[in-house]
């Protein structure tokens, strides 16, 4: 008489690996991937980073105008990573917008941001940090 033994082991694995493919099936939608792209926000550079900035500026400018606009940029590029390096929030949110420095310079340093753009012979930040 033969033994059921291998049989039942054949049937199990059969019924374990079922159970794993119909679980695992059972995450997410039915294509398994994900249907909507996840939204970007914008990310917030705060006051404190703005004051740095405008502080920056104010700093080099005298140094940047010395140099001559050609030089003073790649300066000017060389303070604009520094500054996002030491705020990882503030590269972000130039990524998302561009714009974003001439804003937050516009409304807490427009002086120095005007002085700045002078000496660099640039119409906006955005302009000049196009590099960036």
């Amino acid at each position: 008489m033969r033994s059921t033994t291998p049989h039942r082991g054949r049937i199990t694995g059969v019924l374990l690996v079922l159970a794993v493919t119909l679980g695992l099936s059972g995450c997410g939608d039915d294509s398994g991937y994900q249907t909507q792209e996840p939204q970007p926000s914008e990310p917030t550079i705060s006051q404190e980073t703005v004051n740095d900035l405008c502080g920056i500026l104010d700093a080099q400018k005298g140094t940047w105008k010395a140099i001559g606009p050609p030089v003073a940029r790649v300066a000017f590029l060389g303070s604009v990573r520094l500054w996002t390096v030491r705020d990882g929030v503030a590269g972000a949110a130039i990524a998302y917008d561009p714009h974003i420095v001439d804003t937050v310079t516009e409304r807490t340093c427009p002086e120095v941001r005007t002085a700045t753009l002078v000496v660099l012979d640039q119409p906006d930040m955005k302009t000049a940090i196009a590099g960036f």
